[in-house]
């Protein structure tokens, strides 16, 4: 990526970021704490993504690792204060579907797999045992989809579950992302894109 690209691209984020401080500012931050399943105590948000746990602090919502250390990634705070702001409280309608069904999901699906899907399907294809570890690492478990597939917490209220078929002597290896039905209700679709794409990350590293 070129420098005038990648300033471009830090230019877009940073304008992203301070929209979604804007719109929690005219929020209230308790009602969409409980209704995101976060936990708000001492004028702090509380928010596991990925098994880690992130605090999110009024008025300016600067996002920070619980534990400190590490500088938290631009892309990773707007995608946090971007479920802050859109978290409905919705239940969770237990029905698993594609990134394709999600309604936009179709414009933005070439993005979708290409930063997921397929970085999924090279990583585990055929490396099952190594699935599972990095799923269990992150809180995760097995699932009931395809020949092989894992289930991760990645924030309170987006389950997403990870989905291998084996190839053969005529099919290659394939995979896919699926989501709980009621996954609008937390996430705009593009960031559903990104977190796709950070999720496989975590587990391949």
């Amino acid at each position: 990526m070129s420098l005038s690209l990648r300033d471009s691209w830090q230019e877009a984020w940073q304008a992203a970021l301070a929209l979604a401080v804007e719109g929690l500012q005219r929020a209230e931050v308790r009602e969409q704490c409980a209704r995101s399943g976060a936990r708000w105590g001492d004028g702090v948000v509380e928010l596991a993504f990925l098994n880690r746990v992130y605090r999110v602090r009024p008025p300016d919502f600067a996002v920070s690792l619980a534990t400190g250390g590490t500088e938290v990634p631009l892309t990773e705070k707007i995608l946090i204060l971007h479920y802050l702001q859109t978290a409905s409280g919705a239940p969770l309608r237990g029905e698993w579907i594609s990134f394709a069904q999600v309604p936009g999901g179709e414009f933005y699906l070439p993005n979708f797999r290409a930063r997921s899907v397929d970085r999924l399907v090279r990583t585990f294809a055929d490396r099952e045992t190594a699935l599972f570890g990095a799923a269990a690492a992150l809180g995760g478990s097995a699932a009931g989809f395809g020949d092989v597939s894992v289930q991760l917490p990645v924030l309170p209220r987006v389950p997403v579950a990870l989905v291998l078929w084996r190839g053969d002597e005529e099919f290659a290896p394939s995979g896919d992302l699926l989501f709980d039905a009621a996954v609008a209700e937390y996430l705009p679709v593009e960031d559903m894109v990104v977190l796709a794409g950070m999720t496989v990350g975590r587990l391949c590293e």
